[in-house]
């Protein structure tokens, strides 16, 4: 040794171990980490066999999202997931442009806003409240059966990471079931003002720079989901969740 050691042996390991363990809090609050990169659909992407978010992700020098599911913790809940879920950017958005292009089109811009109006609907609203309670209802149960398993030795790193997920599962339900029980409807004339203030839709998606075309998906309340085994996406347009 070429001097003394500026801390002991035994402080040493308890910091590595609080290091190793850091991304995997139990109460699952952990700063994101900072991307020099645009991914346009970041937050709006899920699984659809999970319902997780999907994240971004670059290989092959292309934008991707992926969704990954350790093999306990899919067999704990029953869900038959690959490892690893990826889907390339591009591939979407070659079909998510042209689709809000066509629906936003003077041709069809009534027709969409009257859609958009309907999609508003009590039954529609009390169909996802449903959900999300169901949501809640299963978390719950997740969360003892997690326990259980915790108690009857189950490494405690893998589960504090599988309670976690079901922790990022509540607080999703939860503000769903917040934006719907107390959100007011937008009338046709409202939802009309907003989708003119883009202006012409083609020219915009065409010129915009990431960053501007990011926010234009959000303002349009964009939502995907992407199922794996048929290699689909499915896509809404609910601009009145941002009011």
């Amino acid at each position: 040794m070429a001097h003394e050691p500026l801390v002991d042996d035994e402080t040493f390991a308890r910091v590595q171990t609080l290091l190793a363990s850091a991304g995997r809090r139990p109460d699952g609050v952990r700063k994101p980490r900072a991307s020099k990169r645009n991914y346009l659909l970041s937050g709006l992407l899920r699984c659809g066999i999970c319902q997780r978010r999907m994240v971004g992700s670059f290989n092959n020098d292309r934008n991707n999202y992926r969704c990954t599911y350790a093999a306990e913790y899919a067999d704990a809940n029953r869900v038959a997931h690959p490892r690893s879920v990826y889907v390339r950017e591009d591939h979407i958005l070659e079909q998510l442009d042209p689709w809000l292009t066509r629906a936003f089109s003077p041709s069809r811009l009534t027709a969409t806003i009257q859609a958009m109006a309907e999609a508003q609907h009590d039954d529609i609203d009390q169909q996802a409240i449903k959900a999300a309670r169901e949501t809640l209802a299963t978390c719950a149960t997740r969360l003892d059966r997690y326990r259980a398993a915790l108690d009857s030795g189950t490494d405690p790193t893998i589960v504090s990471r599988w309670i976690a997920d079901v922790q990022a599962e509540q607080v999703t339900a939860e503000a769903t079931l917040r934006r719907l029980t107390g959100r007011r409807t937008m009338t046709p004339d409202e939802i009309h003002h907003m989708v003119k203030a883009l202006g012409d839709m083609a020219a915009v998606l065409r010129d915009a720079d990431p960053a501007d075309k990011a926010l234009i998906y959000r303002e349009l309340g964009l939502t995907l989901t992407y199922r794996p085994t048929a290699r689909t996406v499915s896509a809404q347009a609910n601009p009145w969740i941002m009011y």
